[in-house]
């Protein structure tokens, strides 16, 4: 019941932020942006997105190896890229690292309850990196907090997820490498970030913008897909870095296509999951 009220929820809130969002902005300037723009550049965006996603895999490949799950990084990439289509394209009922969970309980017989606890370990781990970089990156556009004051919360917060994840593992060197494995991610998909920039012919504010993004990473989970939220947030945003609405919700829209693409080979493997 409460999957079902949360699924019910996130669709609610991406059909409301999507008419919202495009209410707000001249779907004729949108379309003249899309038009004109640098479709090679966008073609290695998406190319850098899915490769992001990717080294995603190996930090849950990793997690799952280092606690006595053992499985493939080849098996364990088709579990995720199902898991990607379950998220962005399947709404309602269950979640990609919910499916996930099932999926390997049913082909390795692991305990559901030890797979949910390292699913949630990889994605905690993965948003205080988010939280980590947020901190750098902010540059006053909400706090106004000097280096000092930013490398005690960043000390703070590597400090409690190193603590929980120990309590959670056992693990003294697991939180380290996996986060490790998280600022390979985040470089990459800041990587694909600034070639849908390029591909805009947008070549100013990239701390301003990244800072976005990672507002809209985080806030993208309300969201089915992170549809709708994204291109709000970055529409909300576009003052702050200086371009026009359309401009600035093109961005998020653009970044929605690649996560989209990237997330669509798991069909085949949705198909015929129990290959190896």
């Amino acid at each position: 019941m409460k999957k079902r009220f949360f699924s019910f929820l996130q669709i609610t809130v991406t059909i409301f932020f999507v008419w919202y969002t495009f209410s707000k902005i001249n779907l004729i300037q949108l379309k003249n942006i899309i038009n004109d723009l640098n479709i090679n550049f966008l073609f290695f965006s998406v190319i850098t997105y899915f490769f992001s996603q990717y080294i995603s895999s190996l930090r849950l490949h990793f997690i799952l190896n280092n606690n006595n799950l053992k499985i493939t990084k080849a098996l364990n990439f088709q579990f995720y890229l199902i898991g990607m289509f379950y998220n962005f394209f399947i709404p309602g009922g269950i979640g990609g690292d919910a499916y996930k969970g099932y999926l390997m309980n049913k082909r390795f017989k692991w305990s559901i309850k030890n797979i949910i606890k390292l699913l949630f370990i990889d994605r905690f781990i993965g948003l205080v990196m988010l939280i980590s970089i947020l901190i750098f990156v902010e540059n006053g556009l909400l706090l106004n907090l000097n280096i000092l004051i930013r490398f005690i919360f960043f000390t703070l917060l590597i400090f409690v997820g190193y603590i929980i994840t120990k309590k959670l593992t056992s693990n003294n060197s697991l939180f380290f490498k996996a986060y490790a494995y998280s600022a390979l991610i985040q470089l990459t998909q800041f990587l694909s970030l600034i070639f849908i920039l390029l591909s805009l012919g947008i070549s100013k504010n990239f701390i301003e913008i990244i800072f976005i993004f990672l507002i809209s990473s985080i806030l993208s989970i309300f969201s089915f897909g992170g549809i709708g939220i994204r291109e709000y947030v970055f529409l909300t945003a576009a003052s702050t870095i200086d371009i026009s609405p359309e401009l600035s919700t093109s961005i998020g829209l653009l970044f929605t296509v690649c996560a989209g693409i990237s997330s669509a080979p798991g069909i085949i493997y949705l198909k015929n999951k129990w290959k190896t």
